[in-house]
């Protein structure tokens, strides 16, 4: 293998955290796709992206060819508000800078950095840094309305990170007001020990709006793996959050696991079967290789990196190949706007970088087992032609009666096309979202293979009501349908640090700015926790707020861990 410079990106230096320049190129020796850069001052440093150079490149190209064009920004012209100038360079001008390239997708939030556990691998929690950071409610309206001024199209999911969000005692009150003010998804990350006390808490966070519980879950029954990432065995904790959501219906469930090579990565088996034994309550599982935090040399960088490559491997060795084409995160970005225009709701676009991550779907069959989704239909050309729709409808153009059922053999499909036929025969008195909701529906009939079993699968039917009835609410009915959202995000730590994503993020958190209290900073998720985090909390940590010492924490939810684990 030859070396091949794939792009050039500005990363920065791990040392003194200044830009440098930097190479993506593949590694002659190993085989890999890999980042090197060089800082005058520290010297030579390297980092692993990707153990498959050939899907890498893929994915580069996957997504300029078949990804969403941004048609929205954070840009002085289109924000009311947090627009910084740009003085010290990208990316130390966050808040945000004019720069940026893509609108945020997910409005992120800290309620709190306190947090009742005193995990090792945690930057943020306030037992660890000896001071609180906790903004008012009224700052955190503040923040909201914020993101929801954002034009054209503001963010309309809403995560609540930490520190533990739910030590809060105002998040339903929080949930709520972002509801009022027009978040149409609301999501808490949690590690679940307080949902695990109280099946009436879990309901409170239902009833107030609480869409989805991303729940911290590192392993299942590894007492050993729990005590090296989260300092006690947690797994008592989260089989009762699962029986308590489900005590209550709630079936909005995201498994959220930090993998660190050698720690847990023999854990991808067992979580990806507890999320499929537990589908009912259980949406998909959310994979987040570990970030990298304090200084190591290149040797212990090796030794501790996990990849998105390396997870795709593991999930497809699990799976007997049971995904065919890990999609990048953005290939998604058109159809998910083209099923809220369809449905008439607040749109968002997922145009990430291709190196934030992927999205994809498992299936699981009649007999419990794993199975391709493209054994049932091209998820390729679907992503296509929702994208083919989607222009048009941008465009504001009209198909053609005649066009609707080109190339398809209505004998394959049964009554099912009966909806396209009553409308060709009443085109004229169907408004122009119908149309095109028909349109797409006629389309989409020719990606669907073996049509015929595939219609009439239990499996499936909430496939064919996704197809037929394209809306938000139908896709996700179509994930607590014998099918889970596996998806992973690979946040970026200085070593991997590449300027190309931060301006692609569409992950941002929300901060009142501390210099001006009137203005809210919105900083992508990467540069916040690589660059930002430590001098803003500075900045915001309350006075005279004392912090509970860590081994009282820890005491503490060992001794609740004991009083649960007869009962599990």
């Amino acid at each position: 293998m030859i070396e091949e410079i794939i792009r050039n990106t500005t990363s920065i230096c791990p040392e003194c955290l200044q830009p440098i320049p930097a190479e993506i190129y593949v590694d002659a020796n190993m085989g890999w796709v890999m980042m090197r850069k060089h800082c005058e001052e520290h010297g030579d440093f390297k980092d692993k992206i990707s153990v498959n150079p050939e899907e890498y490149k893929w994915n580069q190209s996957f997504t300029n060819e078949i990804g969403s064009t941004v048609d929205n920004s954070s840009k002085p012209s289109e924000v009311s508000s947090g627009i910084r100038e740009i003085t010290n360079g990208c990316p130390y001008d966050c808040g945000i800078c004019e720069n940026h390239e893509s609108a945020p997708c997910i409005a992120v939030i800290d309620p709190t950095n306190r947090c009742n556990l005193t995990c090792p691998i945690c930057y943020a929690n306030a037992s660890a840094k000896g001071y609180v950071v906790e903004p008012t409610f009224d700052e955190i309206v503040q923040i909201l309305k914020h993101f929801r001024s954002i034009k054209p199209v503001p963010p309309i999911l809403l995560q609540y990170a930490g520190g533990e969000p739910t030590l809060r005692n105002d998040l339903h009150d929080i949930t709520r007001k972002a509801k009022e003010l027009g978040f149409t998804e609301v999501m808490v990350s949690t590690n679940g020990v307080k949902m695990s006390k109280s099946v009436e808490y879990c309901r409170e966070l239902m009833e107030s709006g609480i869409d989805a519980i991303y729940l911290q879950f590192d392993a299942t029954n590894a007492p050993e793996v729990w005590k090296k990432m989260r300092g006690v065995n947690l797994w008592p904790i989260k089989q009762r959050v699962i029986k308590n959501c489900r005590a209550i219906g709630f079936k909005g469930i995201m498994l959220v696991p930090t993998i660190a090579k050698g720690v847990n990565d023999d854990q991808i088996e067992n979580i990806l079967e507890f999320a499929k034994q537990n589908n009912d309550v259980v949406a998909g599982v959310v994979f987040q290789p570990v970030s990298l935090c304090g200084r190591i040399n290149y040797e212990e960088l090796m030794e501790l990196r996990y990849t998105s490559s390396d997870l795709k491997i593991a999930i497809n060795k699990i799976t007997n190949n049971a995904i065919e084409k890990f999609y990048p995160i953005a290939t998604s970005a058109k159809f998910t706007r083209l099923l809220a225009w369809f449905d008439d709701v607040p749109s968002f676009s997922t145009t990430t970088h291709p190196d934030c991550g992927f999205v994809t779907i498992l299936t699981i069959d009649d007999n419990d087992e794993w199975k391709p989704l493209e054994n049932y239909f091209d998820a390729e050309g679907i992503f296509k032609w929702s994208n083919q729709v989607w222009d048009m409808i941008r465009n504001k153009e009209i198909p053609k009666p005649t066009s609707f059922l080109k190339d398809i053999n209505l004998e394959n499909y049964g009554g099912v096309v009966k909806t396209i036929g009553d409308f060709i025969d009443d085109i004229t008195n169907l408004g122009y979202r119908q149309i095109m909701k028909s349109y797409f529906f006629a389309g989409a009939l020719k990606f669907i293979k073996n049509p015929s079993k595939v219609l009439t699968s239990k499996i499936f039917q909430s496939f064919t009501r996704l197809i037929f009835s394209p809306t938000l609410n139908s896709a996700s009915n179509f994930l607590l349908s014998k099918n889970l959202l596996i998806s992973c995000m690979h946040f970026q730590d200085a070593y991997n640090f590449d300027l190309d994503r931060v301006k692609n993020c569409i992950v941002h958190y929300g901060v009142i700015d501390p210099d001006d209290p009137s203005k809210v900073l919105q900083i992508p998720f990467c540069t916040m926790n690589t660059l930002h985090r430590e001098k803003l909390e500075l900045k915001h940590k309350l006075a005279n707020q004392s912090t509970i010492k860590p081994e009282i924490i820890q005491n503490k939810i060992e001794t609740y861990i004991k009083s649960i684990e007869k009962e599990i």
